[in-house]
């Protein structure tokens, strides 16, 4: 697999980022905008525990997306914050697995007590001036915690805001490579951990192009729809991305000959 650094731009225009990354379908890290939030200096681990430990979240017992998604089936289970973070704080993660939080949506009618109190401090730049809306989610793992190359059908942007974080991108037409299957009508995801990929089983995954990009604390990244992407903790991490939906995107993903190959697959 060859590697390629991702760009990174400086708080780029509204119309230099359309042109220089939406038009041409292209991820870019963005710094010198999330630096300045509130929650780079206020969202720690032990910040969290102190302000929402006694709320209780979805975990999935396993952190292993390989597993949840192609091995045996993973129950997913309900734990405190405060002990969530005690368990990832505490673990050996070279030898073992913590519970894995993640993927909690902060705009669902259930969680707008906690979302008024968190989102004065975020503030994602307004690059798309035409949306439909948008959803916002909070991702806490453990150092080694890291999910399945997969894709999704709307724009990202993830914001580090607290550790490290290792980002896999493969442009859409790398799906061939990468082994991709079908898990429901909006998640395509692979089988092939890109960290120790299984050549004799997945000998086309040798010649997959990527582009990599280690994110810390006030970077975002822009991750555009359909664009395959995994994401590995570094440290213990805590991150907010914003899906953004826009009309655009299906319109040009139904004409996208991945689309068509995938469609023939599924």
């Amino acid at each position: 697999m060859q590697f390629k650094p991702i760009e990174r731009i400086d708080k780029p225009s509204l119309e230099q980022f359309q042109n220089e990354f939406v038009v041409q379908d292209k991820p870019v890290v963005i710094s010198g905008v999330a630096n300045d939030w509130p929650a780079c200096s206020l969202w720690k681990p032990d910040t969290l525990k102190s302000m929402f430990g006694d709320v209780r979240v979805p975990v999935r017992q396993s952190d292993n997306e390989l597993d949840v998604f192609f091995g045996k089936s993973t129950a997913v289970t309900e734990i405190s914050i405060a002990d969530y973070i005690d368990s990832i704080e505490s673990l050996n993660t070279d030898s073992q697995r913590p519970l894995y939080l993640g993927n909690l949506s902060l705009t669902s009618p259930l969680a707008k007590e906690y979302f008024d109190q968190l989102k004065l401090h975020f503030d994602f730049p307004k690059y798309f001036t035409e949306n439909s809306g948008c959803d916002i989610r909070i991702w806490m793992g453990a150092a080694n915690q890291k999910s399945t190359i997969h894709n999704d059908p709307y724009h990202n942007f993830n914001a580090q805001i607290f550790g490290e974080k290792l980002f896999l991108l493969f442009p859409p037409e790398e799906q061939e490579k990468l082994y991709v299957k079908k898990w429901d009508d909006e998640l395509w995801t692979s089988p092939v951990d890109p960290q120790q990929p299984n050549l004799e089983i997945f000998p086309l995954f040798s010649q997959a192009h990527a582009l990599k990009a280690s994110l810390q604390p006030g970077d975002i990244l822009f991750i555009p729809a359909f664009w395959w992407h995994q994401a590995l903790s570094i440290t213990t991490t805590i991150n907010i991305n914003m899906w953004l939906y826009t009309e655009a995107i299906c319109k040009v993903w139904e004409q996208h000959p991945a689309f068509t190959r995938n469609l023939s697959k599924a």
